[in-house]
């Protein structure tokens, strides 16, 4: 059963859910200063929700070039758009210091035209607190509109799972990865095929193919345990 806030907000007041996780930040105190009631929850999608079909991820500029670093930016914006209608993204800041601005520019553009993500820029906390008042007003001042919060991720089809998995290979996006899958027929026989079979599968070339069968068939050594 979907787990679900359901309520009618005061009238002229709006309501946000923020994960617990971002309780504590500048943008929440400025958002209450605003005039907006404050719920918290462990949300399993999204930073902030201000409706069921907008939902909100909020990066750092810090964040964002980690987030590209460690793989997670993408991750995070497919469930973005899997599980809200209207999803956000909401970059605080624009000081890159880790990434050429090439690469930066690289995943933006990656998330308004691969993920069709909206992006939008402001300056610091406050800058994103307005952005999400000013948002949920837009969404939730209707009259008599009772609002529904989805709270959980929502359940998407096994072949986005399987999809998913294969992206996690190294240099593999959603193009290559839904070919490999098509040609093999399963996520078993992309990762048991042979550096030679995977090139003859087409779109994968001998580097890529060389770094999949690393990945594949490299034994786990887990760093932490040996310190």
């Amino acid at each position: 059963m979907a787990s679900e806030i359901v309520f009618k907000p005061e009238a002229g007041k709006v309501v946000v859910v923020v994960d617990d996780r971002e309780a504590d930040s500048l943008a929440v105190s400025r958002l209450a200063e605003l005039g907006a009631e404050i719920t918290v929850k462990r949300l399993a999608v999204a930073d902030f929700v201000i409706s069921k079909r907008v939902g909100i991820e909020k990066k750092s500029s810090t964040d964002f070039e980690s987030s590209i670093m460690d793989g997670r930016l993408f991750a995070q914006a497919k469930e973005l758009v899997e599980n809200f209608e209207r999803p956000l993204l909401v970059l605080v800041g624009s000081k890159f210091e880790r990434l050429e601005m090439k690469a930066v520019r690289g995943a933006l553009i990656a998330l308004m035209v691969d993920y069709r993500l909206p992006v939008h820029v402001v300056k610091d906390d406050e800058g994103f607190a307005e952005f999400v008042y000013q948002a949920a007003f837009r969404e939730q001042i209707q009259p008599e509109k009772e609002l529904r919060l989805r709270l959980e991720k929502r359940a998407f089809p096994l072949e986005l799972y399987q999809q998913f998995i294969v992206e996690g290979l190294p240099l593999i996006g959603p193009v290559t990865a839904k070919s490999l899958l098509a040609h093999f027929g399963s996520v078993e026989r992309v990762f048991t095929a042979t550096e030679k079979e995977l090139m003859e599968a087409g779109g994968v070339g001998k580097v890529r193919a060389r770094e999949m069968r690393k990945v594949i068939s490299a034994k786990y050594e887990n760093n932490k345990s040996k310190q």
